[in-house]
């Protein structure tokens, strides 16, 4: 459990005093009947108990401010804020058409990104600190709380250093003794790699790393003679190394995620949030056409 300061400090950034503070946790631990904070040299952190009810605080924070956006939104007062999680294969796609035509119609709502795919956006959707989320997502590994609506197939290339001893392969058993670097753990967008290897019957690839980090992951791979991973092709061609790069011609099928808009089932959209993924859902479905 990690320590937050003093109480102290907590209570001048709230604006009260230390006594005022104290005051109030402690009514509000004797409504609860359970202690919520624990007190050591290293300062004030939670208890079990105090990270439950934390949980719910915050929800209860984003689900009041989403509240009063919605019903000023439906006033036709369009301001607010729109927080969204979102994979790099979008925001390097049709998410900046979709979000220029957005802040044109509606300039007044700001709009929050932040990186993040799925299932570590999960609890950012769970207690409120995002509206939805654009990932990538195996329905089968959708946990029952969350919904998930499909925008597109991203398409999946194997990248390696222009001077890798493999990067002219043709199959993906030629590609057995590589070593890769996954960007997500497995089951994750960023480890497709096993899949593929499996439905070829390939067994397990040898995995050397994980770089959860798709800014840093193509330049660990063009200053590497050794190192292989699979990226969105969208990424691989707007990313600086590309001319350091290759991608392996292997003719095999490679899986293609799902981007999908990912939400909490019990937590309606805002109305400037529905127009947000109503221009994302436009430009995809252009994208989708041949």
């Amino acid at each position: 459990m990690e320590a937050h300061g003093s109480l102290r400090a907590v209570a001048q950034r709230m604006g009260l005093t230390q006594p005022a503070l104290t005051a109030a946790i402690q009514q509000l631990e004797q409504e609860l009947q359970a202690p919520l904070l624990v007190r050591s040299k290293q300062g004030v952190s939670f208890t079990a108990f105090g990270q439950a009810f934390l949980r719910h605080a915050k929800l209860m924070v984003h689900q009041s401010q989403r509240a009063s956006d919605e019903i000023a939104q439906m006033r036709g007062l369009w301001a607010g804020k729109v927080k969204m999680a979102i994979s790099p294969a979008i925001g390097l796609g049709l998410l900046p058409r979709a979000l220029r035509q957005f802040s044109q119609q509606h300039p007044q709502v700001q709009v929050h990104c932040r990186d993040g795919l799925y299932p570590g956006v999960a609890p950012l959707l769970r207690d409120g600190s995002i509206d939805f989320a654009l990932t990538p997502v195996h329905r089968v590994d959708l946990e029952a709380d969350l919904v998930a609506e499909a925008l597109y197939s991203s398409e999946i290339v194997i990248i390696a250093a222009r001077h890798h001893p493999l990067a002219q392969a043709t199959s993906l058993a030629d590609l057995q003794e590589g070593q890769w670097v996954l960007s997500s753990p497995s089951r994750g967008p960023g480890a497709v790699i096993e899949e593929a290897f499996e439905a070829a019957g390939l067994g397990a690839p040898k995995v050397r790393m994980l770089c959860e980090s798709f800014l840093a992951l193509p330049g660990l791979i063009a200053a590497s003679e050794d190192w292989l991973a699979t990226v969105p092709r969208i990424v691989y061609e707007h990313c600086a190394v590309q001319p350091q790069l290759a991608v392996i011609p292997v003719r095999d099928e490679l899986p293609r995620p799902t981007i999908c808009t990912v939400r909490r089932h019990d937590m309606p959209l805002t109305p400037a949030a529905l127009q947000l993924v109503a221009w994302i859902q436009h430009y995809a479905l252009k994208q989708s056409r041949p």
